[in-house]
Protein backbone atom coordinates (compact mmCIF):
# COMPACT_ATOMS: atom_id res chain seq x y z
CA UNK A 1 0.00 0.00 0.00
CA UNK A 2 1.66 3.16 -1.07
CA UNK A 3 1.07 6.71 0.91
CA UNK A 4 -1.04 9.19 -1.08
CA UNK A 5 0.47 12.46 -1.11
CA UNK A 6 -0.89 15.91 -1.25
CA UNK A 7 1.00 18.86 -3.35
CA UNK A 8 1.20 21.99 -1.56
CA UNK A 9 3.32 25.19 -2.11
CA UNK A 10 6.52 26.26 -0.75
CA UNK A 11 7.10 30.23 -0.46
CA UNK A 12 10.47 31.42 -0.85
CA UNK A 13 12.70 31.38 2.23
CA UNK A 14 13.14 35.37 2.82
CA UNK A 15 11.48 36.55 0.16
CA UNK A 16 10.24 40.23 1.99
CA UNK A 17 14.15 40.28 1.41
CA UNK A 18 14.58 40.24 -2.21
CA UNK A 19 11.94 42.96 -2.66
CA UNK A 20 13.46 46.26 -4.03
CA UNK A 21 12.95 48.48 -1.06
CA UNK A 22 10.87 52.12 -1.87
CA UNK A 23 13.46 55.69 -1.80
CA UNK A 24 11.35 56.95 1.33
CA UNK A 25 12.05 53.99 3.12
CA UNK A 26 14.38 53.47 6.32
CA UNK A 27 16.32 49.98 6.79
CA UNK A 28 15.41 48.21 10.20
CA UNK A 29 18.90 48.95 11.47
CA UNK A 30 18.65 53.00 10.50
CA UNK A 31 14.94 52.75 12.71
CA UNK A 32 16.20 51.17 15.50
CA UNK A 33 19.01 53.35 15.63
CA UNK A 34 16.54 56.67 15.73
CA UNK A 35 14.17 55.07 17.99
CA UNK A 36 17.15 53.69 20.58
CA UNK A 37 19.20 56.51 20.26
CA UNK A 38 17.48 59.22 22.46
CA UNK A 39 15.98 56.71 25.02
CA UNK A 40 19.84 55.46 25.77
CA UNK A 41 20.62 59.33 26.21
CA UNK A 42 17.25 60.27 28.06
CA UNK A 43 17.87 57.33 30.60
CA UNK A 44 21.87 58.69 30.72
CA UNK A 45 20.66 62.14 31.58
CA UNK A 46 18.31 61.09 33.72
CA UNK A 47 20.55 58.82 35.95
CA UNK A 48 20.73 59.66 39.64
CA UNK A 49 24.03 61.39 40.63
CA UNK A 50 26.04 59.39 42.90
CA UNK A 51 27.45 61.19 45.90
CA UNK A 52 30.61 61.76 46.75
CA UNK A 53 32.04 59.84 49.63
CA UNK A 54 34.56 62.59 52.06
Amino acid sequence: MAAQTTAFRVRPYRSHAAAPREAGDLSIVMTMAVVTTPAVLAAAALRPRSKGRG
